[in-house]
């Protein structure tokens, strides 16, 4: 039988190689595509795992001397990864570069306009560090490289379950009654969720010790990238503008179920950010909220209203209306915004980095 510590690194291994493999796809694409000498410099097996993925060294044949950058592989780049990605590259000391396996071309030119150099496996690339510049977009990924299907554990529902348990920590080893009621899905969901966490290695069962959830730090990225697209988006109850703009200043939002998430609650957590929408996530119809702030539907409204997907009761925290830090962190990465983004980095490491830190 594995010990914890082995399943661990045996999973981190796993990734590694899975990123290095994406790594060397892209490598190669973009040699074929512009005949650039370049070369990779693996870290050793188990390196810091806040550091680099790896170093890429890119030369001009011809020319003397290689620019080096520090690597950030991101396997699937969305909306909700950029924004990860973005705040990992801002760590490194050395020039960052974002490896992935498809960029489209609207991120292309977000990427580009923000000056964050990438490179994918169809051989799109944008880099600008002299003596190198190259923006290539519009390359398709071959059918052979594109994603395999989500997992179950990373659908609607299942991302419901892995919430409650990053949120609440040893869950994991409470009744799956007790999990379908935090997490509001069906008791017969959290059997198969928990089954593909262990397939997966993010969940050890330790016979009488009891069950341990593991690679904690991986499995919260996962959930930030997936829960845009995979949950967020069927949670929408509508979009809304006030004509007053401080409407959300003079409202006890607890008093309707409610909680302020994105922008307005990582503005009353760090005081760093003047949020521009406001985000609420809420257990009962909102039509009380609507009414009494004279709140009207509008396609691009600065007002989205979701249906809240979790009840941890009444939880002690410092900001009792706000949504659980997990989930402001991701409604802030999900945007794209570098002021968000920048916040997000404060809310991970005064609310989330405590917990995921150790496996």
């Amino acid at each position: 039988m594995y010990t914890l510590d082995e399943c661990t690194q045996e999973a981190t291994m796993n990734k590694r190689i899975a990123e290095q493999a994406v790594l060397q796809q892209a490598v190669n694409a973009l040699a074929g595509a512009t005949g650039l000498l370049l070369e990779i410099v693996h870290p050793p097996a188990l390196a810091d795992k806040y550091g680099p993925d790896a170093a890429l060294k890119i030369a001009i044949p011809g020319m003397e001397g290689a620019r080096q950058f520090a690597v950030e592989v991101i396997n699937i780049l969305n909306r909700a990864s950029l924004g990860f990605a973005i705040q990992r590259l801002g760590q490194f000391q050395e020039r960052g570069i974002l490896v992935t396996t498809y960029v489209t071309p609207p991120i292309a030119e977000e990427l580009r306009k923000m000056n964050i150099q990438f490179i994918d496996a169809a051989g799109n690339a944008f880099l600008n560090t002299l003596p190198l510049f190259i923006y290539i977009k519009g390359n398709k990924l071959p059918e052979l490289r594109r994603p395999e299907p989500m997992n179950r554990a990373f659908r609607p529902a299942g991302l419901q379950v892995i919430f409650a348990l990053l949120c609440n920590k040893g869950l994991e080893n409470a009744p799956f009654r007790q999990i379908a009621r935090l997490a509001l899905v069906a008791l017969g969901t959290v059997g198969l969720v928990m089954k593909d966490l262990k397939e997966m290695g993010y969940l050890v069962d330790m016979g009488k010790r009891g069950r341990r959830l593991t690679k904690k730090e991986n499995l919260l990225e996962r959930w930030v990238t997936a829960y845009p697209e995979q949950l967020r988006q069927k949670l929408t109850i509508g979009r809304f503008t006030a004509q007053n703009h401080n409407w959300w200043q003079e409202t006890d939002i607890r008093a309707f179920h409610g909680f302020w998430g994105g922008e307005i609650a990582a503005a009353k957590a760090t005081e760093y950010l003047k949020p521009q929408i406001a985000t609420l996530y809420m257990h009962d119809q909102p039509g009380k909220l609507i009414i009494g702030n004279k709140l009207k539907k509008a396609a691009d409204g600065d007002i989205e209203i979701l249906k809240a997907f979790w009840d941890f009761g009444d939880v002690k925290t410092e900001f009792p209306d706000l949504a659980p830090p997990l989930l402001v962190y991701a409604d802030l990465l999900a945007t794209g915004n570098p002021r968000n983004i920048e916040t997000a980095k404060l809310i991970y490491d005064k609310n989330i980095i405590g917990f995921i830190g150790k496996d």
